[in-house]
């Protein structure tokens, strides 16, 4: 059984403040949900899940967060695919047997699981013939699932053809050495992460009419992506999850709430 690095990212911006101000603490992923902050679920999960092998923590000094947990930190700052390839370069390469895939989570999406993320890197494996060789695999969720689990997170969607609409969850799996000649077009796309038209501009502006006529499939945009952007004829994915839970992102305040509601009522699942 294949296993993977996971790279937790817990840097701050300013769009926190609002969150951490009303919590008093210094960056989101220190956040209480029950008795143990963001970050401790994360990591127990991630520690839980049988096919992770190493897990780094970048934007965080080991410092700021004292734990028994094996795992390393890098305190870096930058876009999170800088982030990402300086723990590619100053850690996966140099292990005994060099990683260049591995798994993005973010430090404000607690209410993941181990059983979540299996099943995640399983979807992956399927859609690449049982082997993770891809370039990046994204995760979605569809619109009906997300509202029926949290009915109150208050998610912006992306509507192709057909109304059809998505919102991307938190994780992600990414082939960091396949991807770096797209260091600058990642940079780019990481900055607009919460706005899909003005992602669509920078990856293809001739598609941005038929999205908005939502006259654009999401195989074509993918087909798009992949083929026109970085010249694969595959291997650039987005992976559909029954698991509404990768999109549940804490940005907001009635977010935040939603999520303490969903824990309280599922604490057989979390403790």
């Amino acid at each position: 059984m294949v296993k993977y690095n996971a790279i937790i990212f817990t840097g701050s911006s300013e769009k926190d403040e609002v969150i951490c101000n009303s919590e008093g603490v210094p960056k989101k992923a220190f956040v209480k949900l029950g008795d143990k902050t963001f970050l401790e679920r994360i990591v127990k999960e991630v520690r839980k899940c049988d096919r992770i092998e190493d897990i780094y923590i970048t934007g965080m000094a080991e410092s700021e967060w004292s734990t028994d947990v094996p795992v390393t930190f890098n305190e870096d700052s930058g876009t999170v695919f800088t982030k990402g390839k300086n723990i590619y370069e100053k850690f996966l390469l140099k292990k005994e047997k060099p990683a260049e895939t591995a798994i993005l989570l973010s430090s404000d999406i607690p209410l993941i699981t181990a059983d979540i993320l299996a099943r995640f890197i399983e979807q992956c494996e399927n859609l690449s013939n049982g082997e993770i060789d891809g370039m990046f695999y994204y995760i979605i969720v569809q619109k009906e699932k997300m509202e029926s689990k949290f009915p109150n997170s208050n998610r912006s969607f992306v509507e192709f053809k057909d109304n059809f609409q998505v919102c991307g969850g938190d994780i992600s799996i990414i082939n960091i050495r396949k991807i770096l000649p797209f260091e600058k077009l990642m940079n780019n796309l990481m900055e607009k992460r919460k706005n899909a038209l003005a992602q669509l501009l920078v990856l293809n502006p001739l598609l941005v009419v038929r999205f908005l006529l939502k006259r654009l499939t999401l195989d074509k945009f993918m087909y798009s992506l992949g083929k026109r952007i970085f010249k694969a004829k595959e291997g650039v994915y987005a992976v559909h999850s029954e698991d509404a839970e990768v999109a549940m992102d804490v940005d907001k305040i009635h977010q935040l709430k939603e999520v303490r509601r969903y824990y309280e009522e599922n604490k057989e699942i979390y403790d």
